[in-house]
């Protein structure tokens, strides 16, 4: 998590999915290394959307970009159980 706050800038929208990310430390699942790779998968599903936003050839609205968002929003609710 620490790299993507340094090496990239996070759009306004993707503060929200990096928070979500980070105030999980309680949860169980994050240190038993499951946890650890769904914390990857997410940030690499953010990493991506960024991206796509960054080039400003995509908004929130068009479909790649929704489809990113929906699935980090599924792994940030299989990694809170």
């Amino acid at each position: 998590m620490q790299r993507l706050k340094e090496n990239t800038p996070v759009a306004a929208s993707a503060s929200a999915g990096v928070i979500a990310v980070e105030n999980a430390g309680g949860n169980p699942a994050v240190d038993n290394g499951v946890g650890s790779e769904l914390d990857d998968h997410i940030l690499r599903l953010i990493e991506e959307r960024d991206s796509l936003l960054r080039t400003g050839v995509y908004t929130h609205n068009d479909r790649v970009v929704a489809d990113l968002e929906q699935q980090i929003r599924k792994a940030e609710s299989q990694r809170r159980r």
